[in-house]
């Protein structure tokens, strides 16, 4: 693989020493997620084996956090804009949740919604303990189905509805203790571990690439899709309830204030 790097649509996409690097590049927005950067970290993703590339690490530049959830903003404009949403979510999640490659994420600060969705369909995520890591939506009179989907991926169902269902948000070792995270080093020298981190999962790539073709045929993709699928058209009717989009532009307008 020869170094490269890429910046587009608030997106950096780097290839080095067979690593394929997604960086989130929104900071003033928290890396918040619009329909054009799911489907562009879908497309660097999923294009990344034929690159050469052996693993996928996606991280979030800026110091508020990973990613603080999708554009709140953009689909508020109008249902042709929450369906770009959905439809790039769905993009996402399953190029992401079938990669033939293993994922890792990085994440620190805040790592909300989407951001925990990103996170709960990798491999391994290494975190910062200054993470706050939950699933809001609640607070907009929104229960993220999608999210809920996704997690069953990674833990019980009831551990689903638990995070889903209140909004807590979990520091780095509560995280961790539900297996949404695998690894946490101190924020003052994340960059620096997390580093050192990826160069020895990079240097032990044949045991990863065993991992990854278990965790293919220990998790298959086929539950993750009928969940999506089934659950989908419930997002849309929340998504565009009145009393929810009233939540939302009440959050939005305070944020102007």
């Amino acid at each position: 693989m020869n170094n490269s790097a890429i910046d587009a649509g608030h997106l950096r996409v780097v290839d080095a020493a067979g690593v394929r690097r997604i960086e989130l590049t929104r900071p003033d927005k928290a890396n918040a997620l619009n329909a054009a950067m799911m489907s562009g970290i879908a497309r660097a993703a999923g294009e990344a084996a034929a690159a050469g590339a052996d693993l996928i690490v996606i991280s979030g530049h800026g110091t508020r956090g990973f990613c603080a959830g999708a554009d709140i903003e953009e689909f508020a404009r109008g249902e042709e804009h929450l369906r770009a949403q959905e439809h790039a979510l769905r993009e996402l999640v399953f190029t992401l949740a079938d990669l033939p490659l293993p994922l890792f994420v990085l994440a620190h600060g805040r790592t909300l919604g989407a951001g925990g969705m990103l996170s709960s369909l990798a491999d391994i995520t290494i975190a910062a303990d200054d993470l706050a890591f939950g699933f809001p939506e609640i607070r907009f009179n929104m229960y993220p189905v999608i999210v809920h989907a996704v997690l069953m991926h990674k833990v019980t169902g009831p551990v689903a509805s638990q995070l889903c269902g209140t909004g807590r948000v979990l520091n780095a070792a509560e995280a961790q203790a539900f297996g949404l995270v695998s690894e946490v080093f101190p924020a003052a020298s994340f960059a620096a571990d997390a580093t050192a981190r990826i160069q020895f999962f990079a240097e032990r790539r044949v045991a990863l690439g065993i991992a990854k073709r278990a965790a293919r045929i220990t998790h298959p993709i086929e539950p993750l899709r009928a969940r999506f699928d089934a659950l989908a058209p419930l997002m849309m009717e929340n998504y565009s309830h009145p009393e929810a989009r009233q939540m939302i532009q009440a959050y939005l307008a305070s944020r102007k204030s």
